[in-house]
């Protein structure tokens, strides 16, 4: 006998339908039975089938897709158990009610008929009232399961389709979102989220001069919703970054786009640092999340709690947003903690949160400082337990050790150069507010390197350009001594008294730098000239005795030596004029 488990499920949706005749499967070996049940069920609209055992009834299943079965237990060829098992084996996840028709009372019997795949029991003598409720009551239940079945199948299909779309999601995500320079092992990070996306985002990448730029932020809720903010922040971020933005110009750049693309209820808490070439000075600007920690390789202890000052990014508009600095000096092997809420409300299984109170304890264990990533991490999961997370947890620590710094060399590949003119010139002329209010380095940088084979030496041409303007400007415009940064806090006093003069400068300062370019067989030759409105200095004695100059940085002057292939002062030292050859 041919056996199939294809069941016609067209045809079976249609039997719930009032305009279709209902099929009934009436199974017993005994004719008078049949006959009297056939008789019931005809009268109750229903196109009834009959077997005398449970062979023919498996084919007659097959055949006919009945919408109820009557179902004898004692029958030749296949007994009632067998023939329900296969029947329920053919109709798979599909309900086919079975009234098994009995007149035993026997427990372990009915039992049998119930983990067989019976669904309810009709005792002889047969009654057409109780047998038509019962047929009624199941196929409401049918109905009821078919409905189920069809919605499960709905949703399955729309999680699958979900399900591709974040895989492609999360592709896209992962490819704009990138880790930037976040496996340097001065960096270390944990990173939890509580989704494929999450709120939390951190991103790293090295400043054209050879620092390091890091951003921790965290969205407004979780999930995709919150990881949207995340891609046009690390574009803005790598790129502001990439041309030598300064913090507060990264800042307010992410501010009016997240205020622009963000609805009203949604912002984005952010902390954006950096770290100078030298490891030895930080700058961090801080909206929102939990506080910064500084902890003092050499005291074993915090040294700095920083606490937000500004509004979240996304919250109000440029001109109500404060960039307040907060700048500090950096002792070799110092470390910097950032992290987001979801550690200090990571909750155990009594629901207590961890608390910042318990974070800051576990820097005052006086623990070595290349132990304390690990230990904060121990103390957080052993506070958890077995908890299950309930937000996105992200824990950063950043070692102020140039020495284990990985110096990261070659073009970045993001970057396209366009079709410049080999031989050309500029000028820029800068005053007051462009002092304040502009970054002329980052623009002249990426000027300059659009010249095709000069990216490859971005980096040395933003340090040419940082340290020329840098000295025209401390020195020169602001007269400023060097000397203040050699004193404790040095570097926080030189920034705080160049902010003050700048504020007080008179509106005859002026820098006026000109770029001029000239290619070569080989390259090219990049001469820079730079005159500022400052006194000048000895140039001639600064030469001879670099130790005596007090109007130089003392990397400054041997560092633009090493680079240029020619660096010399005009006039009364207010003028420097730099050349840059090179080769493709």
């Amino acid at each position: 006998m041919p056996a199939t488990n294809h069941i016609n499920h067209e045809e079976h949706q249609l039997s719930a339908d009032e305009s279709v005749k209902k099929r009934a499967l009436i199974v017993d070996d005994d004719a008078v039975n049949r006959m009297i049940l056939e008789g019931m069920l005809a009268d109750s609209g229903f196109d009834v089938f009959s077997a005398e055992d449970g062979q023919q009834a498996i084919q007659k299943f097959i055949d006919h897709d009945p919408a109820v079965i009557l179902m004898d237990i004692v029958m030749p060829v296949l007994d009632g158990y067998q023939a329900t098992e296969k029947i329920k084996e053919l109709a798979g996840e599909r309900f086919v009610p079975i009234i098994f028709l009995t007149s035993v009372t026997n427990e372990d019997e009915l039992a049998k008929c119930v983990k067989v795949g019976g669904d309810d029991f009709l005792t002889k003598p047969y009654s057409q009232v109780i047998l038509m409720a019962k047929i009624e009551a199941l196929t409401r239940l049918s109905q009821l399961y078919r409905t189920i079945q069809d919605q499960r199948d709905e949703i399955d299909v729309h999680n699958e389709h979900m399900l591709r779309e974040q895989k492609v999601a999360k592709k896209i995500f992962s490819n704009v979102v990138h880790e930037g320079c976040l496996d340097m092992p001065i960096i270390k990070y944990m990173l939890s989220p509580l989704s494929i996306f999450n709120g939390d985002i951190l991103l790293a990448a090295r400043t054209p001069s050879g620092g390091l730029n890091i951003l921790l932020g965290d969205a407004t809720g979780h999930g995709l919703p919150a990881a949207i903010g995340a891609v046009p922040v690390s574009d803005l971020f790598y790129s502001l970054t990439e041309n030598g933005a300064t913090v507060d110009e990264i800042v307010l750049e992410l501010n009016s786009k997240l205020k622009t693309i963000l609805p009203p209820e949604f912002f984005f808490c952010a902390c954006v640092l950096n770290i100078s070439s030298d490891f030895r000075l930080l700058t961090l600007w801080h909206g929102g999340l939990p506080e910064v920690l500084i902890y003092s390789a050499q005291d074993k202890n915090l040294s700095h709690v920083v606490k937000s000052t500004n509004f979240p990014l996304g919250v109000v508009d440029n001109t109500l947003l404060k960039t307040d600095l907060h700048i500090f000096d950096l002792g070799k092997g110092d470390r910097i903690y950032l992290y987001s809420d979801g550690i200090t409300e990571a909750k155990n299984i009594n629901n207590e949160q961890f608390t910042e109170e318990r974070l800051l304890a576990c820097f005052k264990q006086a623990k070595p400082a290349d132990d304390m990533f690990e230990h904060v991490l121990s103390q957080v999961n052993m506070f958890r337990g077995e908890q299950q997370q309930s937000d996105d947890l992200t824990f950063v620590e950043i070692n102020a050790n140039i020495d284990e710094a990985v110096q990261l060399t070659g073009a970045d590949t993001r970057a396209a150069t366009l079709p410049y003119p080999n031989d050309w010139g500029m000028s820029m002329n800068l005053t007051k507010k462009d002092f304040i209010g502009t970054n002329p380095v980052s623009i002249l940088t990426k000027f300059a390197t659009q010249v095709d084979g000069l990216m490859r030496h971005r980096e040395n041409i933003f340090v040419i350009l940082s340290e020329l303007y840098n000295n025209a400007l401390d020195h020169g415009v602001l007269g400023l001594d060097s000397k203040i940064k050699t004193e404790k806090d040095g570097f926080t006093k030189f920034l705080m008294l160049r902010h003050e003069r700048l504020l007080d400068l008179e509106e005859d300062g002026y820098i006026n730098i000109t770029l001029e370019h000239g290619s070569t067989p080989d390259g090219g030759e990049l001469l820079i000239h730079v005159e500022d409105s400052g006194k000048g200095f000895d140039y001639i004695a600064m030469d001879t005795d670099l130790g005596s100059n007090l109007g130089f940085s003392g990397r400054g002057y041997p560092l633009l030596k090493s680079l240029c292939n020619d660096y010399h002062h005009v006039g009364a030292g207010n003028i420097a004029v730099a050349t840059y050859a090179w080769q493709k």
